[in-house]
């Protein structure tokens, strides 16, 4: 039996996508974010401009993170951010730059200080991107093009109900069938507590339900029928 269908959203969970950030480092963020100058709380927090982040869709699990560098001849390209613990200084391997009042971050090279013999480091600076921003993203372009059924709750007992556990779908004898709607959808009444309960038509008894009436088109053809002047066809509808 084909059910109604409507539009799917974020909450049906199509694709989930994971927040990277503890709820330890959220209250965190929430009790500093009172203490801190905008500056100050922006420096704290900036390395998680390289958080990566996971996402689940059709029950397998990817990964985004597109801040790195993108110079092919360049020793850091398509390398993620690491922070040298072993190196005096603890250097990462890029840092932030800009994000002034006109212009956007960047990740900047900086050079290896482990191997700086092998390969090269060009001082390059890509443009920042929002891991999170393009997993929402991702997440609405999936949703956008998908329907779910409908799946309404009924109650079809009272309160006081001795089988209110009990379901016209699971058995139906429990239940006179009192007509259909002008929807065309069946109306059930329990036989204990008299209580009648209409439900949702499918696809197949009613394809204009919550449907608005469209008063145009039937209009336009009785004018039609009854050769009415184009000028006042054009004028009417």
């Amino acid at each position: 039996m084909a059910k109604l269908q409507r539009l799917a959203t974020k909450e049906d969970g199509i694709v989930v996508v994971h927040n990277p950030v503890k709820e330890e480092e959220l209250n965190d963020r929430k009790e500093k974010y009172k203490l801190l100058s905008d500056k100050k709380f922006a420096f704290r927090y900036n390395h998680m401009l390289f958080l990566p982040i996971e996402f689940t869709w059709n029950g397998n699990t990817h990964k985004i993170q597109y801040n790195f560098c993108t110079n092919p001849f360049c020793k850091w390209c398509g390398q993620e951010q690491v922070k040298f613990e072993t190196v005096k200084g603890k250097p990462s391997r890029y840092k932030l730059e800009g994000g002034g009042k006109n212009s956007q971050k960047k990740l900047r090279c900086n050079p290896d200080p482990i191997n700086p013999t092998i390969g090269m480091t060009l001082n390059c600076s890509p443009m920042t991107v929002s891991n999170w921003s393009v997993a929402e993203e991702i997440s609405r372009l999936v949703r956008i093009n998908q329907t779910k059924d409908v799946e309404p709750k009924y109650t079809f007992h009272k309160d006081s109900c001795v089988v209110g556990h009990l379901t016209p779908f699971d058995t139906p004898d429990n239940f006179y069938k009192q007509g259909k709607t002008l929807n065309n959808s069946q109306r059930w009444q329990c036989k204990i507590c008299k209580k009648k309960t209409s439900i949702l038509p499918n696809k197949r008894q009613s394809t204009t339900y919550r449907q608005k009436k469209n008063d145009i088109l039937p209009m336009f053809a009785k004018l039609l029928f009854h050769f009415s002047p184009f000028c006042s066809i054009v004028l009417l509808v």
